[in-house]
């Protein structure tokens, strides 16, 4: 609603500007003036964009759209399945939760983290890795912005994220330092790792 009122308000401005009424933008594009009106409140929830693209267009206007990351997605039974063989493997103690917001009012949450260690310990989960520079700035940022020293981006042990970790190695090396391995052991003694780490599970 509110990106509908933003739209509204652009779409009056440029009719008052070329010296329009809102009857004779209706009469040009189809429509009544008492629909214009609405449309220029944003109070039109089902607006079309081929309707408002119409408008603009006769304003001398062009209607665009982005769309941006923002707060996590929506994630699907596998990636559900991949936090849950996760904390299968934890010791007794170590509770995972998922969905952590980072802070008050920020949309962003971190998939799970860890309760019952010496430390903070943060879990980015993805059954499939497309983009790992994306992966690793997003951790990167929530990182900061939460304060967190130490993280786990967890992978589903897929053929494609095996040629990623392969392709990547050094990058995964260089920003996830500590070992699979260790990472367990580290775990089985209710410690939080020493670093950032990478596992497949």
């Amino acid at each position: 609603m509110r990106l509908l009122r933003g739209l509204g308000d652009e779409l009056r401005e440029a009719r008052v500007a070329a010296g329009l009424s809102q009857a004779t933008l209706g009469a040009a594009c189809g429509l009544s003036h008492t629909h214009i009106g609405r449309l220029e409140r944003g109070e039109v929830p089902g607006a079309s964009l081929l309707v408002i693209s119409r408008i603009a267009s006769l304003l001398g206007l062009r209607l665009t759209g982005r769309v941006f990351p923002e707060g996590a997605p929506l994630r699907d039974a596998g990636h559900a399945a991949l936090l849950e063989r996760f904390r299968r493997r934890l010791p007794a103690g170590v509770r995972l939760r998922t969905e952590v917001p980072l802070a008050f009012g920020d949309d962003r949450a971190w998939d799970a983290t860890l309760d019952g260690l010496d430390g903070p310990l943060r879990i980015e989960a993805e059954t499939r890795l497309r983009d790992l520079q994306a992966v690793d700035r997003r951790i990167a940022l929530k990182a900061a912005d939460d304060r967190s020293s130490r993280c786990v981006l967890l992978l589903a042990d897929t053929r494609a994220n095996r040629l990623v970790i392969r392709l990547h190695g050094p990058l995964l090396a260089a920003r996830y330092p500590v070992a699979p391995r260790e990472l367990w052991t580290t775990l089985a003694a209710r410690h939080a790792p020493p670093g950032n780490a990478c596992v497949l599970l």
